[in-house]
């Protein structure tokens, strides 16, 4: 590393010009960490970044498509140059791609496996060393599809469960040299990505999802960014590994809305 060190934590957000990636950018900013905003879409990440330098936050807007491996490779090694440290790193671009294996193109099955998996692999590739040098911690979403399936969405799923899978070699192989690996597993968040499945959903779809969640909704994403940034921070020192479903229940049993219990 060649810059002079930053002087705050920083951390890398991927995904960071929508959703939940621009919820964990503006919460890790709030925290005082300088965040380098990562997303191939240059118009979310400009909107990510009037929003943090507003409240006073550090940025730094770095267009990158996460499936280029070449490109993620030279963007990251120039940041970390520059800045000097790397403390804290968040995966969270992800995209939607909806059908079962008698409907889905080979092309969407690779595109699904291409960005929400080895998008998180090229991430934590090149920027492993850095967390390394400085023992850092690394977060990836995923979804509750990586922990169970899901009618219609065989592409996520399997790119989803891949993540999970990823995240816990990546705790016992970097763990004992003092980075912690953790992933995110929400279920529904009101973002433009769940606007978009919906859009090409029925309204049953809808009610039906939402029905299975015991809290009675969908999270926000400024709830999941909540959960990430603190796994990312010294509070969870001891987390490494581990599987953290931000779901309003929905994945801890069988469960019919309207009938809670009345015998206790």
């Amino acid at each position: 590393m060649t810059g002079a060190r930053h002087s705050v934590p920083v951390a890398l957000v991927t995904g960071a010009g929508s959703g939940i990636g621009r919820a964990t950018a503006i919460e890790l900013a709030g925290r005082g960490y300088m965040v380098a905003l990562l997303d191939r879409d240059e118009r979310g990440i400009a909107e990510t970044e009037t929003v943090i330098t507003a409240a006073g936050g550090q940025v730094e807007p770095i267009p990158c498509d996460v499936t280029d491996v070449a490109r993620v490779a030279t963007v990251l090694k120039a940041f970390t140059d520059q800045y000097d440290r790397l403390d804290a790193v968040a995966a969270c671009a992800g995209i939607e791609v909806l059908g079962d294996v008698l409907t889905l193109e080979e092309t969407e099955w690779k595109r699904a496996l291409d960005v929400n998996a080895t998008g998180v692999f090229n991430t934590a590739k090149h920027t492993m060393p850095y967390l390394l040098d400085g023992g850092g911690a690394f977060v990836a979403v995923a979804s509750d599809a990586g922990v169970f399936g899901a009618q219609g969405y065989s592409a996520y799923v399997a790119s989803k469960h891949a993540v999970v899978g990823l995240i816990r070699c990546m705790a016992l192989d970097f763990g004992p040299r003092g980075v912690r690996s953790n992933v995110v597993c929400p279920s529904f968040v009101e973002t433009p990505m769940a606007d978009r499945i919906f859009a090409a959903s029925s309204s049953e779809d809808y009610d039906f999802y939402q029905a299975i969640v015991p809290l009675g909704r969908f999270a926000q994403a400024r709830e999941v960014a909540q959960v990430i940034a603190h796994l990312l921070s010294a509070e969870a020192s001891y987390t490494n590994g581990l599987v953290y479903n931000v779901d309003g229940g929905s994945t801890a049993g069988y469960y019919r809305s309207g009938t809670a219990s009345s015998h206790m």
